[in-house]
């Protein structure tokens, strides 16, 4: 049985790698704490009311005719970082960076990402008792 083919799992997943990658951002925020006119990034917030729209129905664009033209929109990464919008203070040399600010976001992304995994556990669980293996 393929687990990723599970709209629960691919779900749990996407929910994990957008954490993973926020905490790279974040991490690179609290490097650069120190670097003049630095300014902070962060992910936009996960939206699962679109992944499961792109989970429900996934629609691909064909070309019906010939004489159509092929699609110029490039492929984007999954989750881009966006410019911060609100500081809540600058430092002399325009560095923008709140050292409090990225650690409650590293706490937070944490712990949607523990949320993830104890997710796909309770549910790996489940389906061992349904199927009434008892792997480890």
């Amino acid at each position: 049985m393929d687990l990723g083919n599970l709209k629960l799992f691919k779900m749990a997943m996407t929910k994990m790698d957008w954490a993973a990658q926020r905490q790279k951002v974040l991490s690179q925020n609290v490097a650069n704490a120190d670097t003049p006119g630095y300014q902070p990034s962060d992910l936009k917030k996960l939206d699962f009311k679109s992944v499961l729209r792109e989970e429900a129905a996934p629609v691909k664009v064909s070309r019906t005719n010939p004489k159509h033209m092929t699609g110029t929109i490039p492929e984007q990464e999954a989750f881009r970082a966006t410019g911060v919008r609100k500081t809540f203070e600058a430092s002399p040399d325009g560095n923008k960076v709140v050292i409090e600010e990225q650690m409650q976001k590293v706490g937070s992304t944490r712990g949607e990402y523990n949320t993830a995994i104890a997710l796909m556990k309770s549910h790996m669980k489940m389906l061992k008792t349904a199927t009434g293996s008892s792997g480890a």
